[in-house]
């Protein structure tokens, strides 16, 4: 069978000036066409209630199983090739034009659903260089990151690539080989999420005084499965003999060390998975006043030098002593 590239707006076009309308309402394909060897899979009906309360049904499942990716999924239209050939409503459950956002190392899930299953075959195309990435569920590229997730049911010919490159970003192509060719497509948009440390790049604690802190997810599409921190070269998310204590949700992680002595300076990592680390300097600074007397102190976001309360009565009413 041949997939070479064709032009999806005059497919479109053909396919248009080929169709009749019914008595009822359907849309059916000219009989010239199929004898001529077309598909008569391309004869939808649109004017049944149930063949449409069939196909919002199968829209909720496609979103429903959609919802399982890690990548963001928008639907609204964003290229002007999509603009020109609109959805084709006849075929496919998948809105045209969908865009998907996915970062750097992680999972990208391209969707494409059918009305009706048929026997027609379906295949993806990179419409950049227009390379056929599969067929049916066989993958026709030597870079084995792009696959085919094949959902019965669904009627859904997903296209995934994982772990996603920033060159996987542009617009992709969902296809059924009938006659003509009627398209689908999708624009992949690739961010590259990164980490970052509130206060850095230095902070200066006393000795005895606590420690936070806090690690935020930059441009994420997914939630990291971990957090690691590092005290310069050595992971430390398990050093719990300390009190050592590190919490992760889907927007950061913070790391809280309850007590401090000048051997915790260095450098502290946040390695969150397929995000770009953030790294702090820490100083703890020997402090004359008892660590018994100091209270625990919080990162700052300016990164200012922190003392603890009870060394700052100090200070005052040694002034106070200086002026009597």
């Amino acid at each position: 069978m041949d997939f070479q590239p064709t032009s999806v707006g005059a497919s479109a076009a053909e396919f248009a000036s080929k169709a009749i309308l019914d008595p009822s309402g359907g849309v059916q394909a000219d009989n010239d066409d199929v004898s001529d060897g077309g598909s008569p899979v391309a004869a939808v009906d649109f004017g049944e209630a149930a063949d449409s309360d069939r196909k919002q049904r199968r829209v909720h499942h496609h979103k429903r199983h959609l919802s399982r990716s890690s990548s963001a999924v928008d639907y609204a239209p964003g290229n002007a090739l999509i603009n020109e050939l609109g959805n084709p409503d006849n075929m496919f459950v998948t809105e045209n034009g969908t865009v998907v956002t996915s970062q750097i190392g992680g999972t990208a899930i391209l969707p494409c659903a059918t009305v009706k299953p048929g026997t027609a075959t379906v295949s993806w195309m990179r419409r950049i260089d227009y390379t056929i990435l599969t067929i049916g569920t066989r993958s026709y590229s030597s870079d084995k990151r792009f696959y085919v997730d094949h959902t019965r049911h669904l009627k859904t010919w997903n296209l995934e690539i994982t772990p996603v490159e920033a060159s996987d970003a542009g617009l992709y192509e969902c296809r059924i080989a009938t006659h003509p060719t009627t398209s689908n497509f999708v624009h992949l948009k690739v961010t590259e999420a990164r980490a970052e440390i509130l206060g850095s790049p230095d902070l200066y604690i006393m000795s005895g005084s606590s420690l936070r802190l806090v690690c935020r997810l930059q441009g994420s599409t997914q939630a990291p499965l971990f957090v690691f921190w590092y005290h310069s070269d050595r992971m430390i998310n398990f050093d719990t003999d300390r009190g050592l204590v590190v919490h992760i949700n889907s927007t950061e992680s913070d790391l809280i060390m309850p007590y401090t002595n000048t051997s915790d300076s260095g450098n502290y990592t946040c390695q969150p998975q397929n995000i770009s680390p953030a790294t702090i300097h820490v100083h703890v600074l020997q402090s004359e006043v008892p660590a018994a007397m100091q209270h625990g102190v919080r990162s700052s976001t300016s990164g200012s030098f922190a003392i603890s309360n009870c060394a700052m009565f100090t200070i005052i009413y040694m002034l106070l002593q200086m002026l009597s």
